[in-house]
Formats: structure tokens, C-alpha cells, sequence
């Protein structure tokens, strides 16, 4: 599947998604992606400098993700403002983990972090509601 179609169906997961209310948060710091195919856990979830988080993903099995592609959006609706920078994701680190750079939330209030992602043919993602003082 060439990756413009990929990023062409994340882009519209995120539209659609934004629509939506958050995922099911299953344990405190896991949530479960809209279709149940992964568990998304992110360490620290608040940033309002531009720290690195740390991202986990597991399938609904709490198998690792090793090969994701992995797109993170970001949306304040009260100013209908999207995220000032481009988040940048690593390869695979190991035991589903993925580094996220260059993520900075630059207004107070409730935003909306959408996750996109895609192994093999399984494409889902997860909705976070952020709360940044």
C-alpha cells in the first residue's frame, strides 16, 4: 500500500476522529484505541515545553508494536488552533516504545491529541483529551 494512501486515510482518521469524544481510558494511563486494536500509553501526557514523550504501544493483546507507522496530531477546539510544530517519531525503540519530539502545546485549556496508527493493514487510532494550565 503506497504511504500517500496511508497518509491520506490517517489525515481523514483525524477529521473523523476530532468528532468523536476520547478513547476508553482502561487502566489509569492506558487507553484503547476506537476500533480495540491497540493500548496507548504516553509518559509525561502534558507538555508545555517541547519535551520528548515517551509512547507505548501494545496490540488489545499487550503484544508490543514493533513496526508502526505513527502519526500524532493535535487540536485546541475552543481556538480552533492546531499544534505550533510538526511532532516527530522514532523508529521502533524496543518493547513497543517510540520516542515523540518536538510536541508543545503553546495555549492553555483542553486539547484534543489524536494518534493514528498503522502496522501492517491494521490502521486505528486513539483520541487524548490533554488539559494544559
Amino acid at each position: 500500500m503506497p504511504s500517500r494512501f496511508i497518509s491520506i486515510f490517517a489525515l481523514l482518521s483525524v477529521f473523523l476522529s476530532s468528532a468523536t469524544f476520547a478513547q476508553e481510558q482502561v487502566a489509569p494511563g492506558v487507553w484503547l484505541s476506537r476500533n480495540g486494536e491497540y493500548r496507548v500509553s504516553v509518559s509525561p501526557l502534558t507538555s508545555t515545553t517541547p519535551d520528548p514523550w515517551t509512547l507505548y504501544i501494545r496490540t488489545a493483546t499487550r503484544a508490543p508494536v514493533s513496526d508502526a507507522i505513527i502519526e500524532v496530531h493535535g487540536y485546541h477546539p475552543e481556538t480552533r488552533t492546531i499544534l505550533p510544530n510538526m511532532p516527530i517519531i522514532t523508529p521502533h525503540l524496543g518493547r513497543g516504545e517510540y520516542e515523540v519530539y518536538n510536541i508543545y502545546f503553546d495555549e492553555p485549556g483542553q486539547w484534543e491529541v489524536n494518534i493514528v496508527i498503522t502496522s501492517g493493514s491494521t490502521i486505528d487510532a486513539v483520541l487524548l483529551p490533554i488539559d494544559i494550565p
